[in-house]
């Protein structure tokens, strides 16, 4: 079980000249070697912005905050992920249980950092690198990324009238309809749990899901988006009543990973130079 840890604290006003990770070992509930983890992975901020020197000295007055998951999983990068690429494009498969992108606990170890590494792009470029959408994390499938911000720029302006996209979906328990339009509005704002609601002045959003196939009281949807917002298709169907199964934050049954799938993924000009689509299949692990 993952354990998330947020500690802030602030340095001593005044004749301070200790090093980062020797206060932080002096005054949180743990190791020094575990601290500098911590700030190699990127979990540690230094007046709000992420400080990777273990060895920084502290003058006083610093405001401090170090966040980690405890128990976490990595699921490194394989060559074998790189689907396509024409840089500064690159559209990889990604696994559940990676990180599209940077989050609060680390920029290392997220499939743009490793990516990075694998194709030995320049610092100037690899700092560009970037998901031109986003997956989360426990969704698998085909991600495109940019090391070009015009590009990137360029991508996303296009994104939502020249992009298709078609997910697989596994629910539990089955809808009792075989296809449905569904066009309920998200809340922009999440609720302390970290989910968002339907709401009646929330953003348009539309769906199109259809039943592929049946097992017992679980069905295999495709999955067809025509807005993008966060979390739209798993926030739709908990509301139908048939939640992703894996999904615990929206109400779904406990699984090994979550049974959503990037399935297709299809580009259209302007959007890049000329017409563009690919499909994967979900990896070994998507069993129901």
């Amino acid at each position: 079980m993952t354990e998330f840890r947020d500690y802030r604290l602030a340095v001593p006003a005044g004749g301070m000249s200790l090093r980062l990770d020797a206060f932080l070992a002096e005054h949180l509930p743990l190791s020094r070697r575990r601290i500098r983890t911590a700030i190699d992975d990127g979990g540690v901020y230094v007046n709000r912005k992420r400080c990777r020197k273990a060895g920084r000295l502290l003058k006083g007055g610093e405001k401090l905050r170090l966040v980690l998951l405890e128990n976490e999983q990595h699921i490194p990068f394989s060559p074998e992920q790189l689907v396509w690429m024409e840089p500064p494009l690159y559209l990889v498969h990604k696994r559940s249980g990676q990180y599209a992108q940077e989050a609060l606990h680390r920029s290392r170890g997220t499939l743009p950092d490793e990516l990075a590494q694998h194709l030995q792009l320049a610092a100037d470029v690899r700092r560009l690198l970037r998901p031109v959408h986003r997956l989360d994390r426990g969704t698998s499938g085909l991600m495109l990324l940019s090391s070009s911000a015009a590009q990137l720029q360029h991508l996303q302006r296009h994104w939502h009238s020249h992009v298709s996209k078609e997910y697989l979906a596994v629910v539990e328990p089955a809808p009792a309809w075989e296809t449905q339009h569904i066009t309920l509005p998200i809340s922009k704002l999440r609720d302390r749990h970290g989910r968002y609601p339907i709401h009646d002045d929330g953003r348009p959003c539309e769906t199109d899901a259809t039943v592929l196939e049946r097992r017992k009281d679980r069905a295999l949807l495709r999955l067809i988006p025509h807005t993008g917002r966060t979390h739209q298709l798993r926030v739709h169907l908990s509301a139908l009543g048939c939640p992703i199964l894996g999904d615990h934050r929206y109400g779904g049954r406990p699984h090994h990973r979550l049974m959503l799938h990037a399935h297709m993924l299809a580009v259209q000009a302007p959007a890049m130079d000329r017409e563009h689509g690919w499909q994967v299949d979900p990896e070994e692990d998507w069993k129901w």
